[in-house]
């Protein structure tokens, strides 16, 4: 008899962070020059993927389905909720792991707990964050410049990449809908800032991190 695959149910993100500030720690290069700042934050916090080796303790690990990358950096998170964005389900994900989906529109906060938007996981930890009820949202190593804080241009370093660059044309793709994100979240009440100094994107409101800290 074959073995007949079956995908995890859906998580509804509970709304446990209501007019909180969130920071979402991205995986850009600018991520190096801001460490210390990091290690002092006290708000809450969702780490993207490699994120968790700057802050175990984050409130929330946000993933994408990538066995070969997810399941390296699952023992070191400390924090309350591991959550995947959905796609093929692989069957080495734990039980443990929370799943959320991705909504076919991007140029809107989803407002289904169970979607979230976003080509990057960047953005959809954005939504991710609105999800819990945050209503300041900043953003760290959101750089869209190519180069990943973690390794080097051989993919080597704190945590090796078989990627070590992002391919340009993901970055258009993933730019593409942000300033239409943006207007749309301002219209919600939601802040979103920017606070890697040298990120390419111009859609929302840029800062330095130390006016949060």
């Amino acid at each position: 008899m074959t073995a007949v695959a079956v995908q995890s149910p859906i998580w509804s993100v509970p709304r446990d962070w209501p007019g909180e500030r969130c920071f979402v720690i991205c995986g850009g290069e600018s991520i190096r020059q801001q460490r210390a700042q990091i290690a002092r934050i006290k708000d809450r916090i969702i780490v993207v993927k490699e994120g968790v080796l700057l802050r175990p303790d984050a409130d929330v690990m946000f993933v994408t389905a990538e066995p070969w990358a997810v399941l390296p950096l699952l023992p070191k998170f400390r924090g309350t909720h591991v959550v995947m964005r959905r796609g093929k389900e692989p069957k080495e994900i734990p039980d443990y792991v929370r799943r959320v989906t991705r909504t076919k529109d991007h140029e809107h906060l989803c407002e289904l707990p169970t979607h979230v938007c976003g080509y990057d996981a960047g953005t959809s930890a954005i939504n991710l964050a609105y999800h819990f009820g945050a209503t300041e949202i900043v953003l760290l190593g959101y750089d869209m410049t190519g180069g990943r804080w973690f390794c080097d241009e051989r993919g080597k370093g704190e945590w090796a990449h078989p990627l070590p660059r992002i391919p340009e044309g993901h970055f258009r793709r993933h730019m593409g809908p942000l300033h239409a994100l943006a207007a749309d979240a301002k219209a919600k009440g939601i802040r979103i800032v920017n606070c890697s100094p040298i990120s390419r994107v111009t859609a929302f409101e840029k800062q330095p991190l130390e006016k949060f800290l």
